[in-house]
């Protein structure tokens, strides 16, 4: 694993290079600008002293002999020649040379040009003038050598800059780093069951974002932990209660006088397992609501269909009219088992808590901003001061005798919010309508 010093050194310090690189190469450049103006200034001062001078700066050649051009052509191989200087007559013979041995061949040019003779450039001036004309040349590398020299000396002290820089980068990473330092230190000395929040105080703005997060995602497991904890310490209570009565039942049946107790025993026995039952499965419901986010299209047209068909037995032994009106396919998005779970936790419920033949309809219809699934029945409803407190976990409401865990509408909320769902329990036209509104997809 990368330390996010060393990457930011791999960033920096390759960039820091690709600069200097950079600025040599424009240092360069400027300076043989700058270089080659005031050396085209010193041929042309040169070639107006040279017309002026009264000495030659070296011997020239005996009057009407012609130079060996292909011998006073070879100029020795050093970079460090600077000038050669000529003059010749308006007969076109050479009377004046800075250095015999190394002479130009006559350009005939008038002001500045650069020409290339023996494989290497040369900046030339040439001027004519009282029947004379005087040319002065100058190797370009010298130029290029001279730039080179000044830029290296300019590059030096920034060359010596660039360790210092990483060095400084080094230990200002590593000082920046010190808050998460701290923070995985803090971290780590905590007890697992320690949810409080990062002090954000004093911390850096980019590293206050990160510990803002902690803090929302500990204030998250926080509350997730104590919802588990209440809900195991409600389970218990629940579980404690049957559990009691079915061991209760058992000493009876062991101490029946006649069949008809022990046939009365049987029977609330079967029925405390049936509770415990359905209890027990609606708890490992409640836990797996939890685990199931795998949202997809489902049609709950299709879905009533099934889970109408799956609880007709039920409504059948009370004589139950169980129906369903839908206009077609209806779809939503979300976890089809869960939505499964939440309409037969809801038909259930009706069937359970309504009078024998009684009826239950499951309407299906769309609007413009919504899907909606309502489940009526014509038993006897819920008082309105009640219908808050029913979507509680474990809460049977105020004298009921059905057998129940106070569990079903509690998965029902919970289903309906994980999947923005708003849940209502209404008025119907005899008992209880309760509506689901799915947003519209």
């Amino acid at each position: 694993m990368m330390s996010i010093r060393k990457r930011l050194l791999a960033w920096l310090l390759p960039g820091l290079l690709f600069a200097v690189t950079m600025a040599g190469f424009a240092i360069y450049s400027e300076t043989l600008e700058g270089v080659s103006q005031v050396q085209d200034y010193a041929l042309r001062q040169i070639a107006y002293s040279m017309e002026y001078s009264n000495k030659a700066s070296s011997q020239s050649p005996e009057e009407g002999e012609e130079p060996d051009n292909e011998q006073d052509e070879i100029i020795p191989d050093n970079d460090n020649f600077e000038y050669a200087g000529e003059i010749w007559n308006h007969a076109g013979k050479l009377t004046l040379a800075s250095n015999p041995e190394w002479i130009l061949p006559k350009f005939g040019l008038s002001g500045f040009d650069t020409v290339i003779w023996h494989g290497r450039k040369w900046r030339i001036f040439g001027t004519s003038t009282k029947g004379k004309y005087i040319q002065v040349a100058q190797p370009l590398i010298s130029r290029a050598q001279a730039a080179a020299e000044i830029a290296a000396q300019a590059l030096v002290p920034i060359l010596f800059l660039i360790p210092a820089m990483g060095l400084l980068t080094w230990f200002g990473i590593a000082y920046g780093l010190k808050p998460l330092k701290k923070i995985a230190s803090d971290l780590d000395q905590r007890g697992a069951d320690s949810m409080q929040p990062i002090p954000v105080k004093s911390l850096p703005e980019e590293v206050g974002f990160l510990v803002s997060a902690l803090n929302s995602l500990l204030e998250r497991l926080s509350d997730s932990f104590q919802l588990q904890k209440n809900f195991i310490a409600d389970a218990a209570h629940e579980l404690r209660t049957p559990l009691t009565a079915l061991m209760l039942q058992t000493e009876i049946m062991s101490r029946s006088r006649n069949e008809a107790e022990a046939a009365e025993a049987f029977r609330k026995l079967q029925q405390g397992i049936q509770r415990s039952s359905r209890l027990v499965a609606q708890l490992l419901t409640m836990a797996r609501l939890e685990e199931e986010k795998n949202f997809e299209s489902v049609d709950l047209d299709s879905l009533a269909r099934e889970v109408i068909g799956d609880l007709e037995p039920l409504a059948q032994a009370k004589g139950i009219d169980l129906g369903l009106e839908s206009s077609g396919a209806a779809f939503v998005t979300g976890n089809g088992e869960a939505l499964r779970t939440m309409l037969a936790n809801l038909v259930d419920n009706a069937i359970r808590y309504i009078p024998q033949k009684g009826s239950i309809d499951v309407r299906i219809r769309l609007d413009e901003l919504a899907t909606i699934l309502e489940v009526e029945d014509d038993g006897p409803g819920i008082p309105e001061e009640e219908r808050e407190r029913v979507f509680d976990r474990f809460y049977r409401g105020l004298g009921n005798n059905a057998i129940g865990s106070g569990l079903g509408l509690s998965i029902v909320k919970e289903i309906a919010q994980s999947h923005g769902a708003k849940a209502s329990l209404l008025d119907g036209k005899k008992g209880l309508l309760v509506r689901m509104e799915f947003p519209a997809t």
